[in-house]
């Protein structure tokens, strides 16, 4: 197995052991936003194929988002406004906090590698460090964002159910 194969599991196993972390901002920021009560599409789609994308990068992805609320026919959900926040501003900002969970995944990657392996001299090459950090960073932006757009699902169809129910409720009191 090549040191480019090892690093890639290593540091997959070490995004899976931060997704609850990651979980918990996504549903933190789709509560906050009340994501739920723009009942349409996920606006989320387009924002996932540019994350995606092959030639993609985290300012990209931010540039998309920040774009959306300039846009005539872009979704509601993105200049949702929560005190003085706008939802699309406030996403930009966690992808950027989402640093903190890069550090963390690099921290735990290089504690777990003896000092002898190969990959701990590739990993304190500055170069390296810095496109690893970025690829990390983009992988876990674009697991959020895909968690963000399954989270606006279920709490638009969790919704629609509570209001079937309630209907269903009024109904039989007359």
């Amino acid at each position: 197995m090549s040191l480019q194969e090892q690093l890639e599991l290593r540091i997959e196993r070490e995004i899976s052991n931060q997704m609850d972390t990651i979980l918990e901002k996504v549903n933190r920021i789709a509560k906050k936003f009340s994501i739920d009560n723009k009942d349409e599409k996920s606006p989320f789609k387009n924002v996932l194929a540019v994350a995606t994308d092959s030639s993609s990068s985290l300012e990209v992805i931010k540039n998309y988002i920040r774009y959306q609320i300039g846009r005539k026919d872009s979704s509601l959900i993105w200049k949702s406004l929560v005190e003085e926040d706008m939802f699309a501003i406030a996403l930009v900002k966690e992808l950027n906090k989402l640093n903190e969970d890069v550090t963390k995944i690099l921290q735990k990657l290089r504690k777990n590698i003896p000092k002898n392996n190969p990959l701990e001299s590739y990993l304190t090459d500055t170069q390296n460090r810095e496109r690893i950090e970025r690829n990390i960073h983009l992988k876990i932006a674009q697991l959020y964002l895909g968690y963000l757009a399954r989270e606006h699902t279920a709490m638009v169809g969790e919704k629609k159910e509570r209001e079937k129910r309630e209907k269903k409720r009024e109904k039989t009191k007359v």
